[in-house]
Formats: C-alpha cells, structure tokens, sequence
C-alpha cells in the first residue's frame, strides 16, 4: 500500500536579531516519513514568522519546497532527502552570486509545484546534507575567486 507524504508539524526555531529588528528563524518539518531537522540552525525566515509563503508541498506529496531566505531547497519526503534549487554564494573579498546549484552529473525534473524545477545538484540523505554542499560551496568560492582575479 502506497502511503501519502504528510506534512504533521513545522516548527521555527528563533536564530535572533540579524540585523536591527529583524529576527531570523530556522525550522524542523515533522512528516509521517521522519523529521528534516537540517534547517533548525540555518535563516530560512527574516522578519516573519509565516512559514506557510515558503513552505509548499508538490500537488503528488512527495516533494516540499522550501524557498529559504538564501537558498531553495527541494525535501524528497518519503526518502528523508535534500537537494538545492538555487543558492547564494559568497565570496572571500565580498563578491555575491546567486545561482542555481549544479553539482556532479545527476540531474532530475521535479513537478507539481507552481514552477517546474530542473535539479542538477544531487538528493542526499539529509545526515550528510551539510558536507555535500559545504564541498560545493567551496569549489564555487575557489571558481569565483578565480573570476574576480582573471582581469588582474
């Protein structure tokens, strides 16, 4: 028997004021297929505590979309699984670039949202989540560093 993917419970969790009377908070998403914990520390809402603008389940059940304050991530529910749609990077010396992420050769089509969304950064089981994107962040700086420094 097929189970349906439900959203039981998201809960903010208060990060503190980023900026004068700007609180950020992170989130934990409770599903009856596990809990996504891996946003409890990072600033996915800024001045607001209506989660509901960012959080979107596709019209299948099995995808959320969480349109974060510096990143957009995709929550494969059933298999306890992150991706990254979009994100921003920033660079040693200030510089800032928002991109959609690509990482390695796997890419995936993603419906049933508002927006069709082309993944080309990997799922990865939410425990190892924060080394495989720490590993991308890093080669992009590296590559931005690089572009900053090509004209001298």
């Amino acid at each position: 028997m097929r189970r349906e993917a439900i959203v039981e419970h998201v809960a903010l969790i208060p990060l503190g004021e980023i900026r004068m009377g700007c609180d950020a908070y992170g989130v934990i998403i409770t599903t009856n297929f596990g809990v996504f914990d891996f946003l409890k520390d990072k600033q996915v809402l800024i001045g607001s505590q209506d989660y509901t603008r960012i959080i979107e389940q596709s019209s299948c059940k099995r995808y959320l979309l969480i349109k974060a304050a510096f990143t957009t991530y995709l929550l494969d529910i059933k298999e306890q699984a992150v991706s990254v749609y979009k994100t921003s990077i920033r660079g040693s010396s200030g510089e800032w670039c928002e991109e959609q992420a690509i990482y390695g050769k796997k890419s995936e089509h993603i419906k049933g949202f508002t927006a069709h969304y082309f993944l080309q950064f990997p799922f990865v089981k939410q425990d190892k989540f924060d080394l495989v994107f720490a590993g991308y962040e890093r080669l992009r700086r590296r590559q931005i560093e690089e572009a900053v420094n090509a004209l001298g």
